[in-house]
């Protein structure tokens, strides 16, 4: 092989790499699990999710992941979500997302401990900047049991 064949060659596992490299960039995708003490979630416990949005032609799928166990008493869950912009304004909103089927069979995977990934919708932000969604559960419980971890998982679309 030649020394030009050689810079050829170079020169285009250089470009490969930088062009999957970018591909992974990591404000293309948010995920985050807060795990909760004891299995509870407590009423007035807000779980906070903090990211940086810096397109905001693109939509993002917005997904809920829950992890469970059968201790849960309800079929389905509420959540309140404040979500404050960058320049400081909020938004608010309720949540709503079937764990159980109607017959009582956990949707999520696993044996204990259910696992469950909701999508729930394709969210625009409007501004670039810091964004912080706080959760919060609304089903009207103290301290409600059965449920191990809450997260979210926020992942750049194409724009079509």
């Amino acid at each position: 092989m030649t020394d030009s064949w050689k810079k050829i060659g170079f020169c285009l596992f250089v470009g490969i790499l930088t062009l999957l490299w970018g591909c992974g960039s990591s404000t293309d995708k948010y995920e985050r699990h807060i795990a909760l003490e004891g299995e509870m979630w407590e009423m007035h416990q807000m779980l906070p999710f903090e990211f940086n949005v810096s397109d905001t032609l693109a939509p993002y799928q917005l997904s809920l992941n829950f992890r469970y166990t059968e201790d849960y008493p309800y079929q389905d869950i509420f959540l309140f979500l404040q979500t404050t912009l960058p320049d400081g304004s909020c938004a608010k909103d309720t949540l709503h997302a079937d764990l159980f089927t109607s017959e009582g069979k956990p949707l999520g995977k696993g044996h204990r401990v259910k696992e469950l990934e909701i999508p729930y919708g394709l969210l625009q932000f409007p501004k670039q900047g810091k964004y912080v969604m706080h959760y919060l559960q609304a089903m009207r419980e103290d301290s409600l049991q059965g449920i191990t971890s809450f997260g979210i998982r926020l992942e750049k679309q194409p724009v079509m």
